[in-house]
């Protein structure tokens, strides 16, 4: 049905389906990393007490996941291109409205607004990349669009928020800062309105001649049409344990990494004396970006499942070495004197660094990059429930990060730093033995991994 697509190489509508998909990915980034810069700046100029600065850190999770269920139930039954950059004018939209800011109310609401929008393109664009993709380059392209471009959007609030803080005064910095997002947003709104339809969908869904014919033209690659007509809730009902494991899954990694990313800037830089811009540049230029870029070299040869736990066994080790150094600092020969109430300085500073980063690098080639890249659910369901399970595995996870991102300060203050990294460690474990529920998908084709043809 889709052999002629599959078994081409990276054509030009697969690089336009990364520009257009990866500059949304890069906004969704900016956005969420944003509040973790700018953390301390809404707190003093808002009068935000804990509890209220939890709320603001946690606000667009929440918008995410109530988004990324709507969206992902009406692309299954109007197709994707309909939706697609919708997703990207509640970004906009909520972007810019954070500039008229003017206490915790408005911006819990603006941020709900924007995180709606984000959770639409967490469901929308891994899957719109999946169904685009051919066989053998499929999981390389779909983290040019993800890991790869949320790196860059991590960077470019680092670097919004050196100049700003260079020109403005505190209280326009966060605002400007945050309402920066929409740019990058902005941009590709227009773009995304004009991609067909994506080849699966209209060959297994809706079947139209004419979209069809246009699609042909698009990827220079005939199509077959074989309308699905299973019940999309048997084909929901036979997918639901996947969805689970799949969520799951993503839950675990979010626990961890979800709130190093928002409290990492805040926390750990502060443990390892870096200030949360210079944290950021260190963690995405040494870490981020080259594991991201390592998974998407060994990805469609090595597999995903592999890769995970390569990755997985990295991030234990390294969490683990790093909560020994906070707890039990003689193990490195490290003195004690540099372990403080305050942070690490001296040589405990520099094995803190260099831990956390490995653990970061490792994360970024295999975990990182593919659970949190949002590969999972789209490459193991069939294309009639594609957005569906998808909505259902971001929503799902999006939820648990709000509610795990508003405890992380009570548990950070009550059990400690060394504490919480050493449970962060566990998850990985956890995580490995979970990643045997998941088919490989490597080398295999969407309808052959998702049982999509069986009647």
């Amino acid at each position: 049905m889709f052999d002629e697509l599959d078994s081409r190489r990276i054509t030009l509508f697969q690089i336009k389906s990364v520009i257009v998909s990866g500059i949304g990915i890069f906004s969704d980034s900016y956005n969420l990393y944003a509040i973790s810069l700018i953390y301390y700046l809404v707190s003093a100029s808002l009068r935000l007490n804990p509890i209220q600065a939890s709320f603001m850190t946690s606000a667009s999770f929440i918008g995410a996941a109530l988004g990324a269920f709507l969206f992902g139930f009406i692309a299954d039954r109007i197709g994707r291109k309909p939706m697609y950059g919708i997703d990207l004018a509640f970004i906009v939209a909520g972007s810019f409205l954070q500039i008229f800011t003017t206490n915790f109310y408005e911006l819990v609401i603006f941020r709900s607004i924007l995180g709606f929008g984000i959770g639409g393109d967490y469901v929308l664009s891994p899957v719109i990349m999946a169904e685009n993709a051919d066989t053998r380059d499929r999981g390389k392209l779909m983290i040019m669009t993800f890991p790869i471009m949320a790196a860059f959007g991590a960077m470019l609030v680092a670097f919004v928020d050196q100049i700003s803080l260079m020109y403005m005064p505190p209280d326009m910095v966060w605002h400007f800062v945050l309402a920066f997002g929409g740019v990058p947003a902005l941009l590709v709104i227009y773009l995304r309105r004009k991609i067909p339809e994506t080849p699966r969908f209209e060959a297994r869904v809706r079947g139209n001649d004419e979209e069809i014919a246009r699609i042909e033209a698009e990827t220079g690659s005939s199509i077959k049409v074989d309308i699905d007509r299973k019940p999309f809730m048997a084909r929901l009902r036979a997918s639901i344990m996947l969805i689970i494991v799949s969520a799951v899954l993503w839950i675990l990694y979010d626990m961890y990494s979800t709130t190093f990313a928002i409290y990492g800037p805040i926390t750990i830089a502060y443990n390892l004396g870096l200030t949360p811009i210079t944290f950021t540049y260190y963690a995405e230029i040494f870490a981020g970006i080259p594991g991201a870029i390592i998974s998407a070299l060994l990805i469609d040869r090595v597999g995903r499942r592999k890769l995970i736990i390569v990755g997985y066994a990295g991030v234990f080790l390294w969490l683990l070495m790093y909560s020994l150094l906070l707890s039990k600092s003689f193990i490195f020969s490290a003195l004690a004197s540099d372990v403080t109430t305050t942070g690490l300085i001296g040589k405990a500073a520099i094995l803190g660094f260099t831990f956390y980063i490995m653990n970061y690098l490792f994360s970024a080639t295999g975990p990182a990059s593919i659970i949190g890249g949002a590969m999972v659910t789209p490459e193991i369901t069939p294309t009639k429930v594609r957005t569906t399970s998808q909505g259902m595995t971001v929503g799902l996870d999006r939820t648990a990060d709000a509610i795990g991102l508003t405890a992380f300060p009570i548990l950070l203050t009550k059990f400690g730093l060394s504490a919480m990294v050493l449970a962060y460690a566990m998850i990985a474990i956890l995580s490995i033995i979970m990643i045997f529920m998941i088919p490989e998908a490597a080398g295999r084709s969407l309808e052959d991994v998702s049982r999509d043809l069986d009647a």
